[in-house]
């Protein structure tokens, strides 16, 4: 064999050997282990971060998804690794900066719709767990958001700092979260990671949460996030530890409630996913902090209503989507929800369409839920179930409901399986229908 063919082939064995020995090396030091990057990933879960950072229809983590805040719309990020779009080029300190203390990479803030007052309560193992897992584990995303454009002041982000002030912020936890006791590991979880307070603690006019009514109950983009303390009126104090921990599994406890909505959201991506001895420590802290009476709540939500022994009044006419003529409560019901809960309101016998007795969301003082529920249905997955309810808005493709309908039916409802009569009015339908009904409580 010639010198020079000799020579070029001990090169190329030579240098497959070498990569074969790379290949082959430990991973290097500075790679996370595959622990590190499972807790990120729970970390990422129990924190529901794909809920706000992936817009509907949208690649997982690549934000867009539209927020409606008294300010304005806000818009979520990028936080992918992509180093142009994303969050790749932040270090792990910049990164901490941005969870814990709404501070971007260059320096400005980010607005509250990110929960950062709740995450500053993270520790910082489950932190770096959580900045390894986005960094190594995600796939990035060359996608660019549009901008959020606040009305003013909000829209200038210096004025987050003294929104800050004000808010406050919680002490990091210390040691290891996943050793706390069952309490203390629930109380983390409620006040860091899952960040309950968010919606379900009322807000003051500085749209900070009101001291000393922490899970007391808020409107929440249409919906109302409800009393969740232990009180006995107003709160789920009839509740049980089991009771709340299947809610928070499946989003439904026959006799009790089912979660649509923002909170079939956080069923669906965050607390089915959870562990055992997680959903048991979240279900327990919740069911110890102080009791707050609700306002308009005087009688607890599910023991309302009975089942309905009255003729059938359907006549077998189908009723023709383009039907332009408006019918009374009653006969909207009849045509539209009584072939799933049922003429009586029972629901179905394995409880898929839920009972409209003793059920908390028609049994509420507030009809925003139900109002909300009528609109835009029900589509939430929990491990293996599916539950699914098409919404009567103006993209339903069963049957589009003028607002004068849904505050019929809505009114019928209440009145006949629930709370009474709230004299619902079109108006106000048409206020949640638009997207409008964001309030300060």
């Amino acid at each position: 064999m010639p010198d020079l063919a000799r020579k070029i082939l001990c090169s190329v064995l030579t240098a497959g050997t070498a990569l074969v020995t790379l290949s082959m090396a430990p991973a290097r030091a500075d790679e996370p282990s595959a622990e590190l990057l499972a807790r990120g990933e729970y970390v990422a879960t129990a924190g529901d971060c794909i809920a706000c950072h992936t817009r509907p229809g949208g690649k997982p983590f690549a934000g867009g998804l539209s927020m409606t805040t008294p300010m304005g719309n806000v818009i979520s990020t990028n936080i992918t690794p992509d180093p142009d779009h994303g969050i790749g080029k932040y270090t792990e300190q910049e990164f901490e900066q941005s969870v814990r203390h709404g501070i971007r990479r260059d320096g400005s803030r980010l607005y509250p719709a990110m929960p950062y007052v709740s995450y500053s309560g993270m520790t910082d193992e489950d932190v770096k767990a959580l900045y390894a897992w986005l960094m190594h584990d995600v796939k990035p995303v060359a996608e660019t958001p549009p901008a959020t454009e606040l009305n003013f002041p909000a829209n200038l982000r210096i004025t987050m700092a003294v929104w800050n002030l004000v808010a406050g912020s919680t002490t990091p936890e210390t040691g290891d979260s996943a050793t706390f006791d069952k309490l203390r590991r629930g109380r983390y979880l409620a006040h860091a990671l899952e960040h309950c307070g968010t919606c379900h603690t009322p807000r003051n006019m500085m749209l900070t949460e009101k001291e000393g009514s922490y899970l007391a109950g808020a409107s929440l983009l249409g919906w109302y996030a409800p009393d969740i303390t232990p009180s006995k009126t107003g709160g789920i104090g009839n509740w049980t530890e089991d009771n709340l921990v299947a809610y928070l599994r499946t989003g439904h406890v026959n006799g009790l409630s089912q979660a649509a909505g923002p909170m079939g959201e956080v069923v669906e991506h965050s607390t089915s996913h959870l562990t055992d001895a997680d959903l048991h420590a979240l279900a327990a802290y919740i069911l110890q902090v102080p009791a707050m009476d609700d306002d308009v709540d005087h009688t607890p939500r599910e023991q309302f209503g009975q089942v309905l022994n009255t003729p059938d009044i359907r006549t077998g006419e189908l009723t023709r989507i383009d039907r332009l003529d408006e019918m009374d409560g009653q006969h909207v019901y009849d045509a539209n929800c009584a072939a799933c809960h049922g003429d009586n309101g029972a629901g179905t016998d394995d409880h898929y369409a839920p009972s409209l007795f003793h059920n908390g969301v028609v049994g509420s003082a507030r009809p925003d839920n139900l109002i909300m529920t009528v609109l835009h249905g029900v589509d939430r997955t929990a491990g293996n179930e599916h539950a699914f309810m098409p919404g009567f808005d103006q993209k339903s493709d069963v049957q589009r409901l003028s607002n004068a309908e849904i505050a019929s039916v809505v009114n019928y409802v209440m009145t006949t399986f629930g709370s009474g009569n709230h004299n619902v009015t079109a108006e106000q339908v048409g206020t949640m229908r638009s997207g409008e009904a964001t309030k300060v409580p």
